[in-house]
């Protein structure tokens, strides 16, 4: 045990080395000029090839051994992945350029530069990278999750699949794949993947299933069948704020303004998730349905 964390650790090192080198070069290049132009300046013209050669080399060494130091800091707790080490597992590991172009894609997609993290993820994907079997499934989830965040959900859905396929499972993902398929316009499908996780014993987010099931039917301006639905996890005390607030617009789309509008309230104050997006939501619905009750009159 001590030895295979011991052999890991040096592994993480090794990683950051290797990963260091570019940015080390340019660090080093630069400074290298700023140096000359600066004993061109002077008028210093005594130094010969060997010592330029000499002094860059050190310059770089010095660049090198820093910007890896930072780099090994970065890490904290984790192995081999700055982020989501315990996600990404054994995927990615290598001292090779395909590590290192992952590693940028994660960290791109964790700075919320989910286009350009998406464009990284996707040459890492291309047939000449040779990926592993674990690595392709590691990589097609991240380009589910940026497809699903730019709200490209077809596509979202067919990397996420993909990933599936290749042996990625997490608790979340049957949950991401199902509320693409409801976004997306398909609610049987969703509904499907929906009833299955309530039929397994001890799943993660079951708490989080019927309140995810009344959305299937908001979206579908089902408003009937999505009150049951959140009434239940309500009743159950199961994402007891989400539930209040899918409740509401829920109660909005059958014209009941005034239990609606308690409701409302009552899941901004239990910290409903989003309560920003919320409550231009619950606001938006409001208005949208009084407006069509009125050109109905």
């Amino acid at each position: 045990m001590f030895r295979s964390i011991l052999a890991a650790r040096a592994k993480r090192v090794l990683l950051c080395f290797w990963r260091s080198i570019p940015k080390a070069l340019a660090a080093s290049f630069v400074f290298s000029l700023f140096i000359f132009a600066a004993l061109v300046f002077l008028g210093d013209r005594e130094a010969t090839y060997p010592f330029v050669i000499m002094y860059m080399a050190v310059i770089f060494l010095f660049h090198w051994l820093c910007i890896s130091f930072v780099e090994i800091i970065r890490f904290k707790k984790s192995i081999f992945h700055q982020f989501d080490d315990e996600l990404i597992g054994n995927a990615f590991t290598g001292i090779n350029r395909k590590s290192r172009r992952f590693e940028k894609g994660l960290n791109l997609f964790h700075k919320n530069n989910f286009r350009m993290a998406l464009e990284a993820f996707t040459d890492l994907g291309r047939e000449e990278n040779d990926l592993s079997k674990e690595e392709t499934a590691v990589n097609e989830f991240y380009r589910g999750r940026c497809y699903d965040i730019l709200d490209a959900y077809p596509n979202a859905i067919i990397c996420y699949k993909n990933a599936q396929e290749n042996g990625f499972y997490i608790p979340e993902l049957p949950i991401f794949i199902a509320r693409c398929y409801s976004i997306n316009g398909d609610p049987k499908r969703a509904m499907a993947i929906y009833e299955s996780l309530m039929e397994e014993d001890g799943y993660k987010y079951s708490n989080k299933l019927r309140c995810e099931m009344g959305n299937v039917y908001l979206k579908e301006y089902d408003g009937e069948s999505a009150l049951k639905w959140f009434s239940d996890s309500i009743e159950r005390r199961e994402d007891y704020a989400n539930a209040l607030g899918g409740a509401a617009i829920a109660n909005v789309l059958l014209g009941h303004y005034d239990e609606a509008e308690k409701l409302y309230k009552l899941a901004i104050v239990h910290n409903i998730d989003n309560p920003v997006d919320f409550m231009k939501y619950y606001k938006g619905t409001v208005a949208l349905q009084k407006d069509q009750f009125i050109r109905k009159l």
